[in-house]
Parts: structure tokens; sequence; C-alpha cells
């Protein structure tokens, strides 16, 4: 009986020294991250029957239990991925949002600095006050670019950082995963040699290492027997058992200044897409890189490519005091193409800007794969698609280079083209000399003082650079428009365009360009033309585009004659004209000789064909070969007005006036809104966004909030309750003692009977 007593006792006393213990572990890691509490797990020892009864043998320790909800686990890595996705987006955006909103150091006060000096100088075009005004325009100017500069180079500093970052975070991921790895190896081993006992800590490390997981990218865990498999973004296998599957950072095969993430599967390094990582730090650096930087970087960019082509536009519209043609007052890179290094070919893609109001903020993948060529625009994944090239998308022409890289491109050869992405970072002040600055119009009207009625003509405007001319009866050529991808220097002295008949074909094309010919909507391109074989089908009122000028020729129901001449020159300098009013026909005669002549009265228009007598309307615009001036009041017949090269520009304030509207103009977004607004609305979408991440970040905080406090909730250490239970297990401990203590006084009185 005494030995009983003794042994119940022996395990009281043992598991109440296994309660300290089991309470003393969960007291001295009650602020250890990841640490859910033990708690000891007991039963009553089987009873023994004795002479018809059962007499109980103690109790045993079950095991050592640690408090732990998977559910709940879950909801803590998935709130965890939520909320470091959101700070990770949030603290790069404020910063972005703090360059570019800046009311001092942004772009809106220099650009407003930039136009005023324009306006004041088209006050002041003359003498000492236009000498200053000049200098004045060269110096906003310059401080215009230096801003956009400095913005684009901010920007670019954010994207470099976001490239380290990338980088450090791939590594602490690796770095979580081959710990994981060594964790499920230990645990194993663990459970095979305690017959399935659990260790614990290493589960409460293993728990803590995927939190911190969750903290870098969204993680799925699917448990197999004692291991943990983890899987990352839309199922990459990160760890599988003992093996971990390390991923890698890779310069993106399209675009070496970006990190992107790879993995290698079979010996082949596969990149992962840029959403295919959601969530975390690491899809929080993704999202903002490829949803609001590159927008960032291309949105400054489309502000200085908009300027810079207005401006050179209108200045080689304009004359300087020198009396030469304006030029250009900035200069720019061009559009900004790359071949992927998993390319087969050895192509590359001329992309140039042909219409900078229709430029969005996306860069552009364009892909040759059976036969089709495809331009998709990244931000939307819009698509054009065409079996050859030139493609016009969104503003921009999309072209072979010339051979040999414009060869054919191999089978799913890829190329990004990032049209603005450059564009602030290489924008320069071309002009130093302040009399180069193009104020006056190079051409003037006049109306002697021998004219006997009452007519007049206005100084006009000099609408394109390029101008239209024809000798044909039946056909008439229209207006030039030029893009922004013409350039003077190459257009030369001009190109003249034969009929022939009965082929009814254009030849006389430039060598190497690439016709562009839109009939109804459907655009057929006619490349490399050659002179031995530069002939293009005529259709009466095609569009036909080559080498950045755009025109139509349109017949009267009966084509143009065998070897009709429809003529493209430049308009300045322009060609000098004596009109003359003739009264009883109330027409014009004097025009050049091959140029077609539309008149506009209101919203009416009328073209009339070079050599025949142009009626006059009061208030009526006159316009031709790139040419455009009113006439009003009543002239007396035999009256003249004279157009010709402007002489002297000394004075003459036109083109300052036409360079100062560009800021009014609705130039961007498709022709929607100014410089100024399209900057203004872009500011205030990242202001949004950030107002919009933040409210996200502070959500997911509470959310996680939540969860952790469910999680401490069940293994979370209450002080409280582990000192209560110290004291409820040291007396468990004192009882069991003195249960012991019984015992052996019984022993001991046995012993002395027995004696």
């Amino acid at each position: 009986m005494g030995a009983n007593i003794l042994n119940l006792g022996q395990s009281a006393l043992a598991a109440a020294q296994l309660g300290i213990s089991t309470t003393g572990q969960n007291i001295a890691n009650a602020s250890t991250p990841g640490y859910s509490r033990e708690v000891l797990i007991q039963s009553a020892s089987s009873s023994q029957q004795i002479g018809g009864v059962y007499i109980g043998q103690g109790v045993s320790v079950n095991q050592i239990q640690r408090q732990y909800d998977q559910y709940i686990a879950v909801q803590v890595n998935t709130a965890t991925t939520s909320k470091g996705q959101a700070d990770s987006y949030l603290s790069q955006i404020t910063g972005l949002n703090n360059i570019i909103a800046d009311p001092t150091a942004g772009l809106s006060p220099t650009l407003q600095t930039f136009f005023t000096s324009i306006q004041n100088l088209a006050a002041s075009p003359n003498g000492t006050a236009g000498a200053a005004a000049r200098q004045a325009t060269i110096s906003s100017a310059q401080s215009l670019v230096g801003r956009i500069n400095s913005l684009q180079n901010q920007v670019s500093q954010i994207s470099t950082d976001v490239n380290g970052q990338i980088a450090s975070t791939v590594t602490t991921l690796n770095s979580y995963a081959a710990q994981l790895a060594t964790l499920n190896d230990s645990i194993g081993k663990a459970q095979s040699t305690t017959n399935g006992g659990q260790p614990n800590d290493l589960l409460d490390q293993r728990d803590l290492l995927i939190t911190k997981l969750s903290q870098l990218t969204s993680v799925n865990v699917v448990q197999e027997g004692s291991q943990y498999n983890v899987f990352i973004g839309n199922g990459q296998p990160l760890v599988l058992g003992t093996q971990q599957n390390p991923l890698q950072v890779i310069q993106s095969p399209t675009d070496p200044t970006r990190n992107e993430v790879a993995y290698l599967a079979k010996g082949k390094v596969v990149q992962i897409a840029e959403n295919g990582l959601p969530g975390g730090a690491l899809g929080g650096l993704l999202d903002f890189r490829a949803n609001m930087l590159t927008a960032t970087q291309n949105s400054i960019g489309r502000v200085a490519v908009t300027i810079a082509t207005a401006v050179n536009q209108q200045q080689g519209l304009g004359q300087d005091l020198n009396g030469a043609i304006g030029a250009k007052l900035f200069t720019i890179n061009p559009v900004v193409s790359s071949s992927s290094t998993n390319n087969t070919g050895t192509s590359q893609i001329n992309a140039s800007i042909t219409n900078p109001s229709a430029l969005t903020t996306s860069d552009y993948s364009l892909q040759y794969a059976a036969g089709t060529y495809t331009v998709t625009r990244l931000t939307d994944g819009s698509t054009q698609t065409s079996a050859g090239l030139p493609i016009n998308f969104d503003g921009v022409k999309f072209d072979l280079a010339p051979p040999p890289a414009g060869a054919v491109p191999g089978n799913g050869d890829q190329f990004l083209i990032r049209p603005t992405a450059s564009a602030a970072a290489t924008l320069t002040v071309a002009i130093t000399d302040p009399n180069k600055l193009a104020v006056a119009t190079p051409f003037s009207t006049s109306a002697p003082s021998t004219n006997t009625g009452k007519g007049t003509i206005t100084s006009g405007v000099i609408n394109s650079p390029v101008g239209s001319g024809s000798n044909s009866v039946n056909g008439m050529i229209g207006a030039v428009a030029t893009d922004a991808s013409f350039n003077p220097a190459t257009f030369g002295a001009g190109v003249n365009l034969t009929f022939a008949s009965p082929g009814n074909t254009l030849s006389g094309f430039p060598a190497g360009a690439t016709v562009s010919v839109n009939v109804g909507g459907v655009t057929t391109n006619y490349p490399s033309v050659a002179p031995a074989s530069s002939t293009i089908p005529y259709a009466s009122g095609a569009t036909i585009s080559f080498n950045g000028v755009s025109f139509s020729i349109k017949d009267n129901g009966t084509p143009p004659a065998n070897n009709d001449t429809f003529s493209l020159k430049p308009t300045i300098p322009v060609s000098a004209a004596k009109l003359t009013f003739n009264s009883p026909a109330n027409t014009l005669t004097g025009f050049p000789a091959t140029a077609n002549v539309t008149v506009t009265s209101g919203a009416s228009s009328t073209t009339y064909p070079a050599g025949t007598a142009v009626p006059f309307l009061s208030g009526a615009s006159y316009s031709y070969s790139g040419v455009t001036f009113s006439m009003s009041g009543t002239p007396t017949n035999g009256d003249v007005f004279n157009i010709g090269p402007n002489t002297n520009g000394t004075g003459d304030n036109r083109n300052a006036l036409l360079m100062q509207t560009i800021q009014t103009q609705n130039i961007m977004a498709g022709g929607t809104t100014t410089i100024q607004g399209a900057y203004a609305q872009f500011v205030s979408l990242v202001g949004n966004k950030t107002n919009e991440v933040q409210a996200t970040s502070t959500s997911e905080a509470s959310m996680l909030k939540n969860a952790t406090n469910a999680q401490q909730a069940v293994s979370g250490v209450n002080l409280d309750e582990e000192a209560s239970n110290l004291l409820k297990y040291q007396q468990s401990y004192q009882a069991a003692g003195k249960l012991m203590q019984i015992a052996s006084q019984l022993f001991s009185t046995l012993l002395t009977i027995g004696q």
C-alpha cells in the first residue's frame, strides 16, 4: 500500500514539475515572436483491480501541446501579405508624389514662366526690350529643360531604388526558403525519432518563417505529412519538403534597366510575369513599377515630346532676325526600341512619334509570329495587327530598321518600344543665340497705295512646311499635313509625282520610302520603294503618306491625264505672286500656276484647280501651297495684292504670337487638354492614388490587427494566467511531496512492525 502511495506521489510530483516547466517556458517566451503558448496535457493512469476494487495508479503526461489554430494562422498570413503590399506601394508612391506635386520644384511653374517669356517676346520683338525678351526666352527654355531633366532624374533614381529593393527582397525570400527547407528536415527527423512527438519550438520557428515570407509575397502552404510545401505567386513551388527552388533576379530580356524575377526549370531560366508575384512587399514593388513608375516616366516624357515638337514645328514656320528659317529650339532623343535577348533574328525596330496628341503613357510590345506583326499596348492589352510594317498606333509609327537590321524577324521575336521613356532625360536647348528665335513669319502680303478700292488682305500665316501643286485639269492635290517625324533637312527640294494612264499609278516617290495608302480606312503599305519600282496604285481621295507627309489627290470623276504631275515642295521661301481683282467676274487671278487654291467662307470650303480664276468673297480665307491669308472689303477692278517673301522680319511678331498660343491649345491626350492640363491631370492621378493606397494601408492594418488579436487569443501568452498556473502547479508539487513523505512514513512504520 505504501508503495502504491509512493508511486502516486511520484507521478503527481513529475506532472507538477512538468507543469511548472511548461508554465516557466510560457513566461520566458511571452515576448518571443512566433511563440505559441504550451499547455500540459495529462490524464489519469489506468487503474489496477485489487480485491474487487479499482485503485488509481496516478497521473500520465500525454504531451506538451502548443496552442495553434491553422485557420487563424492562414488569416494572419493573408492579412500580412495584403499589408505588406500596401505598405511597399505606399512607401514608393509617397516619395513619387512629393517629387511631382512640389509647388516650387514641380513642372507647372516653369511651364508658365516659359510661355510668359514668349508672350513678352511677342509684345516686344525689337530694340533693347526685344533683345532682353529674346534672352529671357532662351533662359526660361533652359530652366524648363533643367526642371524636366531633374524630374526625370529623380524618377529614374526611384526606378534604380526599386530595382535594388527587388533584388534585396528576392535574396531575403530565398533565405527564408532555405531555412524552411532545413526546418522541414529537422521536424521530420524529430517526429520520426519520438513516435510522432511534436517539436513545438521547431514548429513555431517554421510557422514564423511562413509569416515572414507572407510579408514578401503571397504564400500558399500545403502540408504533406510533417513537412510544408510552399508555393508563391501563381503556383511557383518555392519549397518542396527539404528541397528549395530559389528565385533569381535577372535583367529584363527587352529592357536591361529593369530587374525581373525568374526561376530555374530543367536548366532553363524562366522569367515570371510582373503580375505573377502578387502580394507582399515584392508584389507592391512590382505593382508600383508597372502601374505608376513607368506611367510617371512616360508622362513626363510625353510633356517633353509635346513641348519640343510643338515649339520646334512653329519655329520651323518662322523667320529669325538673320532672315533665316527658324531652327529647332529643342532637341530630344528618338523613341527607345530594344530587342529581346531571346530573339532568333537580327531585326531592329525603328519607331517614331508621328502625333504627340495621340500619345499615351504606355509602353508597347511588338511581336512577329506566323507572318503577322502584333503591337500591344502594355497598360491595357489593346492590340493592332498587320501582315507588314509600318503600323501606326497611338501616335507612334512602328517600322523595321533599314536592312540588314530590318530583315524579317524570326518567328516569335519580340521587341519593347518605349515612345517617351527617355524623352525627358534627353531634352536639351539647341539654340543659344537669341537672334535665332523665329519671331517673324517668312512671308508678307501688301495692298499697294495705288489701289483705288477698299479691299484689304491680312498678313497671313504659314500652315505647313510643305506646299502642294499640280498641272492637272482633273486631279487636285490637297493641303499637305506633316507629322512629328517629318524632317525638312531630308525632304530637300521636294517630290514630283507623275500619274501614268491607263495603269492609273503614281510614281516618283523617294527611294527607300515606305508609302502608306489609306482607302476607306484600310491601309496598304508599299515598303522600300526604289526608283525602278516607285509606283503605287492611284485611288481618288486616298490618303497617301510617306516620310512624315500626308496628302490626298482627288479627281472630278475623270482620272488625271497621263503624265500629269503633282508636286510637293517646301513652302519656304514663299513664291512671289500678284493677285489681280477682276470686277466684272468678281474673281482673283495671279495665283501660282500649279497651285490649287482653297477658299473657305464660314463652314464652306471649295478648292479650285491650278490656273483657274478664283472667286473673291469678302471675309473668306485663301489657302495654297502651305500659306493662308484672308481678304475682305470692296476692291475695284484692277486692284492688286502682293504676296511674297518677308525680306525684313524686324517688327514682325506673327510667329511669336502663334508660338504663344501653344500654351492654350488642346494638343495632348487626343486633343482634349493643354500641356499644363495634362501634367495637372497626372499630378492629380498620383495624388489620388497615394490617398487610395494610404486608405488601403490603414484598412489592411486594421484587418491584420484583428487577425493577430484572434491568433493571440489562442496562441498568445497571458502572464496573469501563467502566474495563476504557476501557483497551481506549485501547490500540486508541494502536495505531491507531502504525499510521498506520508508514503515514506508508512513504509517506515511497516518496517518497524516487521522487526
